[in-house]
């Protein structure tokens, strides 16, 4: 008898030695979820779906995007910030979500400064003023010489709060007061652009490019601080306005907690999947300029200084959303 209690007292022993180990299985041991608060088939998804499909590859679980579009991106930003801080879910954060919108809204369901650890930054995707073809300046120097001659001579198309906060941005520095014509978005700013309907409007790049380089529309100059590397000869505002930079960027973020092996682990996965020549082609090929941060606290600090541009500009704008 003593001889069965002394044998299930070292098979119970070894059992809780056993434990540890198998809780302590290396990162990730199964599904992660990419929240993406955008609708399927636009750039923000197809961005999402090829960087999750690489890091799936090397991390060695798949990682499901899950489209969670609308209000501005709150709802897929809302459901991350409540998700458990353990690594299998992320949200594809672009700027608005974290340096934008808690100064547009009065009440948010989400604190993006204390609800979220940053990750990387993952991509650019600017915005750039695009005009019709046919209208007479082919700069912003031009557009603002003969904006302040003749007030009113244009009318810029706006389809985001992002694109709002553009063109409130250029007019302070420009000294200028654009009439802002707000679109529904999808392709009708575009389609307004294309037909004359409306001589120029801050239009993403992914759009706008194929047509620039077809020679149907015009882009004056690009929201971002530097030119692009897919297209270097169209020059930023900042070159007429220095200082000028509301450049849109996407990235990836986890719930607040999440262990610090795992958001590293997270970060080192981004930052191969990112320097694949077959990543960096197909993204360069859609309009999209691959960005990465070196670390996490990089990509903190960079959160940080963007918020607190975003901040002063929407004050100034006088802009909310509620």
């Amino acid at each position: 008898m003593k001889l069965q209690v002394g044998r299930l007292a070292c098979a119970t022993a070894f059992l809780m030695l056993l434990v540890p180990v198998a809780s302590a299985q290396p990162y990730p041991t199964r599904q992660i979820t990419l929240v993406v608060p955008f609708a399927p088939g636009g750039p923000a998804d197809f961005l999402g779906r090829l960087v999750g499909q690489k890091m799936s590859e090397d991390l060695g679980q798949q990682i499901v995007v899950d489209n969670r579009p609308g209000a501005n991106t709150i709802i897929g930003a809302q459901a991350v910030a409540k998700a458990s801080p353990d690594g299998y879910t992320l949200l594809m954060a672009i700027d608005g979500t974290l340096v934008m919108n808690p100064f547009l809204y009065s009440k948010l369901a989400y604190d993006p400064f204390k609800d979220f650890v940053p990750i990387s930054l993952i991509a650019l995707v600017p915005s750039a003023v695009v005009g019709n073809i046919n209208i007479p300046v082919n700069s912003i120097k031009q557009l603002v010489e003969q904006e302040k001659v003749k007030p009113g001579t244009f009318q810029i198309g706006i389809s985001t709060p992002t694109s709002q906060v553009n063109v409130g941005l250029l007019n302070m520095m420009a000294g200028t007061n654009f009439t802002m014509v707000p679109y529904r978005g999808g392709t009708t700013q575009i389609t307004g652009i294309l037909a004359g309907d409306i001589a120029l409007g801050m239009e993403s790049i992914n759009v706008s490019l194929p047509l620039w380089r077809d020679g149907k529309v015009k882009i004056l100059g690009l929201v971002s601080a530097q030119r692009l590397s897919f297209a270097p000869d169209i020059p930023t505002i900042a070159e007429t306005y220095p200082g000028y930079d509301l450049g849109i960027w996407q990235s990836i973020v986890a719930p607040a907690g999440t262990p610090r092996d795992v958001v590293t682990k997270l970060h080192e996965s981004i930052k191969k999947v990112l320097a694949l020549p077959e990543v960096r082609e197909k993204l360069l090929n859609a309009g999209i300029e691959p960005a990465g941060s070196n670390t996490p606290e990089e990509f903190a600090a960079f959160i940080r200084s963007q918020a607190d541009t975003r901040a002063k500009v929407i004050q100034a704008v006088g802009m909310k959303l509620d």
